[in-house]
């Protein structure tokens, strides 16, 4: 059984229609670390760093995990990330901020959402 973390994510991230440099900037993660994770076959990867890829793949470590020992992959239980990128970026910006700053912004957006509608 050939283990291979690199290729779920890789399988993940193309599923959902985005490039390393979109997974590197929602995991706050580089753009090189992903493209190594991805092509080599003996990863050392922190488990902060994969919940952070999971995270930003809408999914769970677990599940990638789960995925990568399996001889025969599958797809995940949940549904497939539709959220269009620059959306998903935001929603990481909104991650890092703490609680009460993050719902000042949400409703700052929500007001100038509707000044445009």
């Amino acid at each position: 059984m050939n283990i291979n973390l690199g290729e779920e994510i890789s399988r993940r991230r193309r599923e959902q229609k985005l490039t390393q440099e979109d997974l590197a900037e929602l995991s706050d993660l580089s753009v090189n670390f992903i493209s190594r994770l991805e092509r080599t076959k003996d990863q050392n990867i922190s488990i902060q760093k994969l919940d952070s890829i999971a995270r930003a793949l809408n999914t769970t470590t677990p599940d990638i995990i789960n995925n990568a020992y399996r001889v025969k992959k599958i797809k995940p239980d949940g549904p497939v990330n539709n959220t269009p990128v620059f959306i998903q970026k935001v929603n990481n910006e909104l991650r890092k901020l703490p609680a009460a700053k993050a719902e000042r912004v949400c409703k700052s957006l929500i007001v100038l959402l509707k000044e445009i509608n």
